[in-house]
């Protein structure tokens, strides 16, 4: 298993093979010589029985890629029939048209988006958007700068919000539920949202500063948005998706039975076709799967305690040191690798740690705090897909963005280690 694992964080650091591809080796690997079930000699456990190729696979195939692929299918519906651009186009015209607010606009927006839709789809569709507002502005204007890093960097903040705004919140919740705690989609929005509005406060002050208007009067041109029939219906199975994932305390139906209901009802009706369905982003749902069969995996073994008891935590170690030594470990992994894999690699080993508390909530604080720093590496072009996306534009520079996305980072990571704690411990999440 050991060996499995450093070779799944050389090829995920590497990128030497696509990341859902190692995914699969990974899997692939461990049913093979954990599970062995051909029984093949010198493979399996060597004292006392291996676990069932069964087991591997079900960690694999945890309910949570069911919630994910709702998600999916809700973009991909979103982007069909235009209720993406639309909607966004009718949220941002409310901020009206001078700069400072037309900025807060574009940020609450895109991390509105972020938080139901890929961060990747999110940056691509607002920067369409944000394009007609920089067409109305002079080339020097240092303000077509603040409206482009803001897309970048509050599709990654967004993606925080929620159980689905990116993959590492999808493995998180699925290696806590492998560990026997369960995260409702509610009770992760009550941590990560008032979060992601403090990310957001930051962002819009560092911008604002660095890029204000050359003229005062400037003002911010919007393009015209609306909505089809088709688009509504989206819209309507969209909005009944949210509350039943936001009310599951109250019906008892998991997110993940929950995610369902857009399936059905999205592919029933036509809106969907088979096509869509093959064009929906399997590689992350493969790259999921693979973080939780490590995570299964190291569990099985044994190895996610024999690392921990190789860490330097003694009896007065806080919880708050072990949650900020992972967070800066994932922070830099993160910046230079897919945040997914960083986060595949850091949570089996930080549940197992968090074990040695007393505290029962204790691994849910370090799970959600290695998840949502994961979306604070964003000083780089390669660290996240909207920062390669929106520089793409070529409307900033690389110093421009490594200067802003490091302070954003820094403030992010100093409000999960100050406030994600306390928040779940003052709401009694996890008990």
């Amino acid at each position: 298993m050991a060996a499995i694992f450093v070779l799944a964080a050389g090829l995920w650091m590497t990128e030497a093979l696509p990341l859902f591809a190692t995914s699969l080796l990974v899997i692939g690997l461990q049913l093979i010589l954990l599970a062995n079930p051909g029984g093949w000699a010198g493979l399996g456990f060597e004292s006392g029985s291996s676990p069932s190729y069964r087991t591997i696979l079900q960690s694999a195939a945890d309910p949570v890629l069911l919630l994910f692929f709702g998600g999916f299918l809700l973009a991909r519906a979103a982007v069909n029939e235009g209720v993406d651009r639309s909607m966004s186009a009718l949220l941002l015209k409310p901020f009206g048209d001078k700069p400072a607010s037309a900025l807060a606009g574009v940020l609450a927006v895109t991390a509105l988006f972020s938080m139901f839709m890929s961060n990747t789809a999110t940056a691509a569709m607002m920067v369409a958007l944000v394009a007609p507002m920089l067409s109305a502005m002079p080339k020097d204007e240092p303000f077509r700068r603040a409206l482009m890093l803001g897309v970048a960097f509050a599709a990654s903040v967004g993606g925080m919000g929620t159980p689905i705004g990116s993959p590492p919140n999808a493995v998180a919740v699925g290696q806590m539920q492998q560990a026997g705690l369960r995260t409702s989609f509610l009770e992760w929005m009550l941590v990560a949202v008032p979060l992601v509005v403090a990310v957001l406060v930051v962002a819009w002050w560092l911008l604002w500063r660095y890029f204000r208007p050359r003229d005062p009067a400037l003002r911010v041109v919007y393009e015209p948005a609306t909505v089809g029939r088709r688009g509504w219906f989206v819209v309507g199975v969209f909005t009944v998706t949210v509350m039943l994932w936001l009310s599951d305390h109250w019906h008892g139906l998991p997110s993940s039975v929950v995610a369902l209901l857009p399936a059905i009802a999205l592919t029933a009706s036509r809106t969907l076709n088979r096509d869509d369905l093959n064009s929906l982003q399997w590689n992350v749902l493969i790259l999921i799967a693979g973080g939780l069969a490590l995570g299964e995996g190291m569990t099985l073994t044994g190895l996610d305690r024999l690392i921990v008891s190789g860490l330097p935590l003694g009896e007065g170690t806080a919880l708050w040191a072990l949650a900020a030594a992972l967070v800066a470990v994932t922070v830099v992994l993160s910046t230079f690798m897919s945040n997914t894999a960083a986060a595949n690699l850091l949570l089996p080993i930080g549940i197992t740690a968090a074990a040695s508390f007393a505290d029962a909530g204790a691994a849910r604080v370090i799970a959600m705090s290695i998840a949502l720093s994961a979306a604070m590496a964003m000083a780089l072009p390669i660290s996240t897909p909207p920062n390669a996306i929106v520089y793409g534009r070529n409307e900033f520079s690389v110093a421009e963005l490594a200067k802003l996305g490091l302070m954003i980072g820094v403030a992010g990571v100093a409000l999960i280690l100050l406030f994600v704690a306390p928040l779940l411990w003052l709401w009694g999440v996890g008990r």
